[in-house]
């Protein structure tokens, strides 16, 4: 239950709190928590695996109004850049275009710090505050870009591939550069699934550019299997700090398996280009893959595994006389069950796989069932 203003001023009014913890509950409900780890109230159970998207209608509608105002200053911004560079009788230097763009990229960043300062930092609105770290991530990569064109776009050391490589790569670094500073400053919870991204996208460019595209086309798996286990470990770590999932950490953790488990579920089970594995491969996968999820309590290994699951449920409907000619709505309907079975009996079907854990030491560490 959310208790607002009004409910406080009635609750002194018939002198079921005073003034004075009225005054302590508005200062609770108005604190900072950008830099605080204590507890917030989820008004959830910790079974609903609780974390904050949004907070009523006015964070959906400003959201909104963030992605209009940062397309269209964004577009504005970009237009005069290319008048710059096309612009009828510019007679403009290579240095005086690259300073400008520099100079416009370095507008859009002072414009989503504004933006972070106010939806972010006073107001806390989640979704509101999530679109802000998307554009602070892409404006600051449009800045580093920039100075990376300016000083190696035309080096004489430098291929013209080498050199677009370095730009990307810079792109990449100013991203993961500014979603950084957003966590430091704002300690958004979903700043960690872009900061982890933009770790994964710079390190498989670099491996690609050092061991070349066949062997990353020939390892590319294990590559997403390490960057998943390591996202993963981090997930457990922000997890294990909050076995409650009663703080902040619980969000941290959600995002990261969010980001984490697609990643792995690529490494298990991705078979040659457009053809899923054996059946017994995927099944026996999504098996050990949903027990984990039930001990750690987490759904998002399940739920980045669907896709290989309805693949493997509707070869197995296909091979079927009876229900060959019904096959997407079969599987559909085969899944769905799945997923409601699980999903409304998660409590219960958790309790039993606990059992199967041996000490207490590792129970102790994991959320508690009720």
């Amino acid at each position: 239950m959310i208790v607002d203003r009004l409910d406080l001023d009635t609750a002194v009014a018939e002198g079921i709190i005073t003034r004075e913890q009225a005054l302590r509950l508005r200062d609770l409900s108005t604190r900072d928590l950008a830099k605080d780890d204590s507890r917030l109230d989820f008004s959830q159970d910790i079974r609903d695996e609780p974390f904050r998207l949004l907070r009523g209608f006015r964070d959906v509608f400003i959201a909104i109004g963030v992605v209009i105002f940062a397309t269209g200053v964004s577009i504005t911004l970009m237009s005069r850049f290319m008048d710059l560079i096309f612009g009828v009788g510019n007679h403009r230097t290579f240095g005086e275009i690259s300073a400008w763009g520099i100079l416009l990229a370095a507008i859009l960043c002072a414009i989503g710090f504004g933006l972070a300062e106010i939806i972010t930092r006073r107001y806390r609105l989640p979704l509101s505050s999530l679109v802000i770290s998307i554009c602070f991530a892409g404006w600051w990569g449009f800045l580093f870009g920039l100075v990376a064109a300016k000083f190696f776009s035309r080096s004489p050391y430098l291929s013209a591939e080498e050199a677009v490589t370095v730009i990307v790569s810079a792109t990449i670094a100013g991203s993961l550069t500014g979603v950084a500073v957003f966590y430091w400053r704002y300690r958004l919870p979903f700043a960690l699934l872009l900061i982890a991204g933009s770790m994964v996208g710079l390190s498989i460019l670099l491996v690609r550019e050092a061991m070349g595209t066949t062997w990353f086309l020939d390892h590319g798996r294990m590559v997403f299997g390490l960057w998943g286990l390591a996202v993963f470990a981090g997930a457990m770590w922000f997890d294990i700090k909050d076995r409650l999932r009663i703080t902040r950490f619980s969000e941290c953790a959600f995002w990261l398996h969010l980001f984490a488990a697609p990643m792995l579920v690529h490494a298990l089970l991705a078979g040659e280009m457009f053809r899923v594995p054996d059946t017994a491969v995927v099944l026996g996968t999504m098996s050990v893959l949903a027990l984990i999820a039930l001990f750690i309590d987490r759904r998002a290994l399940l739920v980045s595994g669907l896709i290989y699951l309805a693949a493997t449920i509707s070869n197995l409907i296909s091979t079927s006389p009876h229900l060959a000619d019904q096959e997407i709505s079969a599987t559909a309907f085969i899944l769905g069950v799945l997923m409601l079975v699980l999903g409304l009996g998660w409590t219960a079907i958790r309790k039993k796989a606990l059992l199967i854990l041996p000490g207490r030491k590792i129970k102790s560490l994991l959320p508690p069932t009720a």
